[in-house]
């Protein structure tokens, strides 16, 4: 099977990235703008506390619903750039999978690594919510969470490939997923139980605070779902011309 250039891996996985980003900004529109505007309305109470110590008052929602597009268009683009260099690099070492699977594993395993996990333990919380002293260090702590979580995976996904080398055949399938499962569980339970909670307290309701989440994790879902099968199918798009070229050439020197 050939590999795909850099270029081309590129190409596909911005243009996914920004249909993804664009279809998650659309389903926040939709289902999670009415959230924030409850929660925007319980801020409101505090704005003449802001004006009285001097604090930035609130941004206008015409401009925070334009950098809600602007903000998953930047997310598709940035995720699809690093996420192609990363499809290059490993793309021949899962050579024994199809390209759409392939394709599609690679894009849930980051999701998982970058996304999803993260937020499980640094969930979003609506306007509001947070104190500006610490942002800086809940920053700190949610890209080292994120960092981390990569390493982890990256490690289940070696050891993955180590069993799957045909030395290691004696092992049974499910014995290799269980160690494989295993050496990703611990290390991810260590991380997820060893890094401190978000400081800040959460005074919003808590049915609001909720929904809120519910829907981000549900945004983030909707997101790398959506990018892994634009990206699978791109790719299988992409596969096709390059196995008619093969498939030419081998009859020509036949």
């Amino acid at each position: 099977m050939a590999s795909r250039s850099l270029g081309s891996i590129i190409v596909s996985a911005v243009i996914v990235g920004l249909i993804a980003g664009l279809l998650v900004a659309v389903f926040h529109l939709v289902l999670t703008e009415p959230i924030i505007e409850r929660s925007i309305e319980i801020e409101k109470s505090l704005r003449q506390i802001q004006e009285a110590t001097g604090e930035t008052l609130l941004v206008d929602r015409n401009t925070q619903r334009g950098g809600l597009f602007l903000g998953f268009l930047m997310y598709g683009l940035t995720w699809g750039l690093l996420f192609s260099v990363t499809y290059h690099l490993v793309q021949n070492r899962l050579h024994d999978m199809s390209t759409s699977l392939r394709s599609s594993v690679l894009a849930l395993l980051t999701g998982w690594s970058v996304a999803l996990f993260p937020f499980l333990k640094y969930p979003a919380n609506p306007p509001g919510v947070g104190d500006p002293e610490t942002i800086q260090y809940r920053q700190i702590l949610y890209l080292a969470f994120i960092a981390l979580s990569v390493v982890i995976t990256c490690l289940a996904f070696v050891i993955q490939r180590h069993l799957s080398r045909p030395s290691a055949r004696g092992r049974s399938t499910w014995s290799k997923w269980a160690i494989v499962l295993g050496a990703y569980a611990a290390p991810a339970l260590l991380l997820y139980t060893a890094f401190p909670p978000n400081p800040d307290a959460v005074l919003m309701p808590a049915g609001l605070v909720w929904m809120f989440r519910v829907l981000s994790f549900a945004g983030l879902a909707l997101f790398w779902i959506a990018y892994a099968a634009g990206f699978a199918w791109l790719a299988i798009r992409a596969e096709r011309p390059e196995r008619a070229r093969n498939v030419t050439f081998a009859t020509k020197k036949a």
